[in-house]
């Protein structure tokens, strides 16, 4: 009766829409809005020149624009938090919707029901449209993609040649740590930098926002892979978990990240493989590795799932002819690119910074204190056995994930490679945020309740972690919000948790109506 009376009233244009859609759109347009002004009027520390974007840029020096930068940092926590209240809302199960029906759960009518994915979808639109108006956010990395792009299109060699070597505002909008280091991009990465800039000419302004179209795209097609790969009972959760993720938002569809180009391949690569198309789920692969290393885990994940499926001869015909199509891909890319193998002696690239987010840096400043060499000069022997340390770990970890994944149900598939490749992030000598899109969306599709709130954890650690700045007042803001944020979303996750566990402990199910689109679906 309240449906029928509300599709007659001033409301009906939006009485089949999901209310949490209705709620969060426009408060998370307003703090997205907020967040790209202050993010320009806070400008950044960094001694550079960039292009000019709506808003401006302004370089901040050391004790100045505490406000702006400490606005910038409630306006992210605000940000995550939202996005925390929305994963509520669409992981909890069914029993928790009885005693509030007409919510978002599978209690709501119909109509609601089956525009939730549309809706959020157009949600996550809706999010991005202000970071794709201003200046990229998160890091100046797009500019270092820009000038290896240059370096490349005039005929040198990123790996030896360096953004320094140029003499134009290519070189003066990147961030002067990395003007002077060649670069640990992939070969077809690079490639693919060369073949946009020459497009944008001399214009750096244009090769950013080209730059950015590409991460973009590939964020779109990552986040349409994993939604196409998973049952239709999990396509809500796996929405939340990646469209509306803010390291998504923030650092892919703003910051133009290219590494979201693994996170989709690495959907595509389970798809075929449990497909028992291995010779093209490997070719995939060697793609994502020549783009950038994680894409080693899914060269490793195709060649073990095909040397435990199957026996005898038909195994020995299809690793014929996965080798065939990998190291086909491997000689075109050989071909295409001018030396091909560069790229593996830049690999320890990102680690000169000595990144506080990454957990080989704390065990690293555990090994200086342990063993006394915490002197400036012997920390650099401490880094390097925490490193050493963490990376064995995460391998053994890696291969454990990836033993899982080729021995279990497609869904396990999904898990193992997409926590293999969180892993792999979290072990490397440098964690920034942008690294969690690697196992991203395969973690999200494979991934249970359990999974899905570590990822909604660790994105919301990630992003807060990776912001900061110097100052009593910017740093007090930083710990309340990522204390405050971290306190919300561990409740939440706990709430989740023990939702998920009372409906399994023998709740009877809510009933299911016969119009359910997904009517029978397992959840993976």
């Amino acid at each position: 009766m309240l449906g029928v009376q509300a599709r007659s009233g001033a409301g009906s244009r939006w009485s089949g829409w999901p209310r949490s859609v209705l709620i969060a759109g426009p408060l998370g347009l307003l703090i997205l809005v907020g967040l790209v002004i202050v993010v320009a009027r806070a400008g950044v520390p960094q001694a550079v020149s960039l292009p000019h974007w709506w808003g401006g840029w302004r370089h901040r020096e050391q004790g100045q624009l505490h406000g702006w930068v400490a606005a910038g940092i409630v306006l992210l926590g605000a940000h995550c938090a939202l996005w925390v209240w929305m994963m509520w809302r669409s992981l909890r199960p069914r029993t928790a919707e009885i005693d509030r029906p007409g919510l978002d759960g599978d209690h709501e009518d119909p109509v609601r029901r089956r525009r939730r994915v549309p809706a959020l979808a157009g949600l996550a639109a809706v999010w991005a449209l202000p970071l794709l108006v201003t200046g990229p956010m998160g890091s100046l990395d797009v500019q270092s993609y820009a000038a290896v792009g240059k370096l490349a299109a005039l005929g040198l060699d990123p790996y030896e040649a360096t953004p320094g070597w140029l003499s134009d505002q290519f070189v003066a909008a990147v961030d002067p740590m990395w003007r002077w280091t060649p670069t640990p991009y992939g070969p077809l990465q690079v490639a693919l930098l060369r073949g946009l800039v020459n497009v944008a000419g001399t214009d750096v302004a244009l090769a950013v926002l080209l730059i950015r179209i590409v991460a973009v795209l590939g964020a779109v097609c990552a986040v349409a892979f994993a939604l196409r790969a998973a049952s239709r009972a999990d396509r809500v959760a796996v929405l939340v978990v990646t469209g509306l993720n803010p390291v998504l938002l923030i650092h892919v569809v703003s910051g133009a990240h290219l590494d979201v180009l693994v996170g989709a391949l690495a959907v595509l690569v389970v798809v075929l493989a449990r497909s028992g198309r291995h010779a093209s789920a490997m070719a995939l692969a060697v793609v994502a590795l020549a783009v950038k290393l994680p894409g080693a885990v899914l060269v490793a994940f195709v060649l073990l799932d095909l040397l435990r499926a199957g026996p005898g001869v038909a195994r020995r015909g299809a690793f014929l002819r996965l080798a065939g199509s990998g190291l086909g891909v491997l000689g075109v890319v050989m071909v295409l690119c001018r030396n091909p193998f560069g790229w593996l002696a830049a690999l320890g690239v990102p680690g000169i910074s000595r990144n506080g987010t990454a957990p080989s840096t704390w065990v690293s400043y555990v090994v200086a204190a342990v063993t006394g060499h915490s002197s400036a000069d012997d920390l650099t022997f401490a880094f390097s056995i925490g490193r050493t340390i963490t990376a064995l770990v995460g391998a053994l970890a890696v291969c454990l994930l990836l033993w899982k994944a080729t021995s279990g149900t497609r869904a396990a598939a999904f898990r193992g490679v997409g926590w293999a490749l969180v892993v792999l992030a979290l072990s490397a000598p440098a964690l920034y945020p942008w690294y969690l899109v690697w196992g991203l969306f395969a973690a999200a599709v494979g991934s249970g309740v359990r999974g899905r709130v570590m990822l909604m954890g660790l994105s919301c650690a990630l992003c807060l972690l990776a912001t900061g700045g110097d100052g009593t007042s910017v740093i007090i803001t930083w710990a309340l919000v990522l204390l405050g944020v971290l306190g919300w979303t561990i409740w939440v996750g706990r709430e989740l948790l023990t939702s998920r566990s009372r409906d399994s402990a023998g709740q009877p199910p809510l009933p299911v109506s016969p119009t359910r689109a997904d009517a029978g679906m397992p959840a993976s």
